[in-house]
């Protein structure tokens, strides 16, 4: 028995003296840059069910920096053991709530980089594939990220309760991999905390609003419209998906309060201008003499007004001068059929169908000056794609017409060439 005991004895003696000498030689191999040897070293000191109390949260901390060069550092990551990042965030949450102050100088002395190269690390690594377009993989790896910023910011070392540039990125990692839950969810958190702290993030307002658009929840899509329109007062997108669905309504008198209440709180809000415009101009000039409104001159007036102010807006948009040019065509379209339709042969008549004439040439007069600026700007192009040669098509067409009724028998002829000739500018 005596013998027995001696061994037990010496054995129990070795074990602890190989413990420290592994918790001191796993120091070594991680001062050579030896990760391997330091990773068995490890193990083994963690394997032993006699290693030192007092040296157990060390032991862990080890463990955690050995795991975390593994899956952080680019030359190590081809031969990481198996779940690196989370055997290192759970190495040192077993440091910490074995002895949190020895667990806290030693994250000091290595300035932290064992748990915040896990998070920077996994943050990159999610922005490499999201730039690869490898979304289901960026936010995984997003999501690693995530937990750990949570980790850290719970101890109180750093970044923030709602990290607003990991959700975003997050959010368009769902979006663009088609997981629409989780979109709304990311997006949801960074709306609702009222994150606006670049123009990029006017994508959480827009995208909600268009979501709950789409579910025919007016609320919901109020709420983040009414959200971006007062954290992006110039966005262009939210004001346009509030007007679709006033028109879906197709109530016109309360789509026309929303343009002109629109207009009032951003006078300068050019897509708005154009589009209430186009709205009244389809509504006001009919094919039919016979189905003019009743508010026509009213309208007129009005269409020429939001397209004026659209152009002084954006003076090169060719789009708006065009349309503007169509208004005075289709205006002195239908005076011109007004004066053909009266017929009498009385003195007044003979005056009255004199007096709509000049109305016609005055017509004509307002609808060349922005058509030539039209037909000029794609008449100096050799080729023009399908968009631009119909609107020079158009211009030249409206030209010949106006020069027509001014009785300018040369400028017509030479739009009427322009315009046959538009299709060879391809």
């Amino acid at each position: 028995m005596k013998r027995i005991l001696s061994v037990t004895l010496m054995a129990a003696f070795v074990a602890g003296s190989v413990t420290g000498q592994t918790v001191k030689k796993t120091k070594e191999f991680i001062t050579a840059n030896d990760w391997v040897k330091a990773k068995d070293a490890i193990e083994l000191t963690l394997s032993n069910p006699k290693i030192k109390k007092e040296e157990q949260a060390e032991a862990w901390y080890l463990k955690a920096k050995i795991y975390s060069a593994f899956a952080t550092t680019a030359t190590l990551k081809a031969t990481a053991p198996a779940d690196s990042r989370n055997v290192a965030l759970e190495s040192i949450k077993k440091a910490i709530e074995l002895d949190k102050n020895q667990a806290q100088v030693f994250l000091t002395m290595d300035q932290y980089a064992p748990v915040f190269n896990l998070y920077t690390s996994s943050f990159e690594d999610g922005a490499a594939r999201y730039n690869e377009a490898k979304y289901d993989e960026a936010l995984s790896e997003f999501k690693k990220a995530a937990v750990t910023g949570e980790f850290i910011f719970s101890q109180g070392w750093g970044l923030y309760k709602l990290d607003t540039t990991l959700t975003y990125y997050s959010a368009l990692s769902a979006l663009n991999g088609k997981k629409e839950d989780e979109a709304v969810a990311l997006f949801s958190k960074l709306a609702d905390a009222r994150v606006a702290s670049n123009p990029d993030q006017a994508t959480s307002y827009r995208y909600l609003a268009k979501y709950y658009f789409d579910k025919k929840d007016e609320a919901n899509m109020n709420k983040y419209i009414a959200l971006g329109k007062e954290l992006y007062p110039n966005d262009d997108y939210l004001p346009l998906l509030e007007l679709d669905f006033v028109r879906d309504k197709g109530d016109k008198a309360a789509l026309y309060a929303k343009f002109d209440e629109m207009i009032t709180s951003n006078p300068n809000n050019f897509d708005i201008l154009f589009e209430y415009a186009n709205e009244l101009f389809g509504e006001t000039h009919v094919s039919d003499i016979k189905q003019k409104p009743a508010n026509y001159d009213q309208n007129c007036l009005k269409i020429a007004e939001l397209y004026t102010k659209a152009s002084g807006i954006k003076p090169e948009n060719f789009d708006v001068l065009l349309s503007l040019g169509k208004h005075f065509y289709n205006m002195a379209l239908f005076k011109d059929e007004e004066a053909r339709a009266i017929k009498g042969t009385k003195p007044e008549d003979v005056k009255k169908k004199a007096d709509m004439r000049n109305e016609v040439i005055a017509l004509a007069d307002k609808t060349i000056a922005p058509l030539e600026k039209v037909f000029n700007h794609y008449d100096s192009q050799e080729k023009l794609k399908t968009h631009d040669r119909s609107n020079y098509k158009s211009a030249a067409s409206l030209l010949q017409f106006a020069f027509e009724r001014k009785n300018d028998k040369a400028k017509s002829d030479f739009y009427q060439k322009k315009y046959d000739e538009a299709d060879k500018k391809q």
